[in-house]
C-alpha cells in the first residue's frame, strides 16, 4: 500500500473509533438506565402500551448527544418489541465493527443418543463444512424415528425417517388426487 492509502487507512480507522466510542457511551448510559428501572424496560417492551408513549419515555433515557442513528435503532427496537435486546446491543456492534462474528450455533437433533465417536465425527465433518466458529449442541427426540437433524445458522439439514415419511405422504396424496 502507498503511503497515501496508508495514511487514509489511519484518518478511517480514527473516524471508525471515534464513532464505536460515541454510539458505545451513549448506549452503555441507556442500559445503565433501562437496568437500574426494570419498570421503564418493561412498559417499553409492552405493546399494551401507547407507541408514542413508549418513545416518549425512551427519549427520557436517550443522552441528547447520542448520535441519531443510535437513537433510531433504540426507536425501532421499541417499536417492533425489540428494547429487551439493548444490552446485547453493544457487544454486537464491537463485533461488527471489527469485523468478527459471533459463533455460529449447530444443533444436532438425532432420534437416538449419539456415542462421543459419533459425535466427535460429526463435529469434525460439520467444522470443515462451516468453518472453525462453531459451538455444538446436541439433543434426542425420538419422534424423529431415524437420521439426523442439523440446524448451522439458517441452514437445516434434515436426513430424519420422520421427514422422509412425511414427504412420502405428501407425495402420495398428491398423487391420489
Amino acid at each position: 500500500m502507498n503511503t497515501n492509502g496508508a495514511s487514509a487507512n489511519q484518518y478511517a480507522q480514527a473516524i471508525m473509533q471515534a464513532m464505536m466510542e460515541r454510539w458505545q457511551s451513549s448506549l452503555a448510559t441507556v442500559t445503565a438506565q433501562l437496568q437500574q428501572n426494570p419498570q421503564l424496560l418493561s412498559m417499553l417492551a409492552n405493546s399494551g402500551y401507547d407507541l408514542n408513549e413508549r418513545l416518549g419515555a425512551l427519549g427520557s433515557v436517550i443522552p441528547n448527544d447520542a448520535p441519531p442513528e443510535l437513537q433510531n435503532t433504540l426507536k425501532v427496537m421499541v417499536e417492533e418489541g425489540t428494547i429487551g435486546l439493548v444490552d446485547q446491543l453493544g457487544s454486537a456492534l464491537a463485533q461488527v465493527a471489527s469485523g468478527h462474528s459471533a459463533p455460529k450455533k449447530a444443533s444436532v437433533t438425532s432420534a437416538v443418543a449419539l456415542s462421543a465417536e459419533e459425535q466427535e465425527q460429526l463435529r469434525r465433518s460439520l467444522l470443515a463444512q462451516y468453518g472453525d466458529d462453531l459451538v455444538f449442541d446436541f439433543a434426542v427426540d425420538p419422534s424423529l424415528m431415524g437420521g439426523l437433524r442439523v440446524r448451522v445458522g439458517d441452514r437445516l439439514i434434515d436426513t430424519s425417517v420422520a421427514t422422509r415419511l412425511q414427504a412420502m405422504r405428501e407425495t402420495l396424496s398428491a398423487a391420489v388426487r
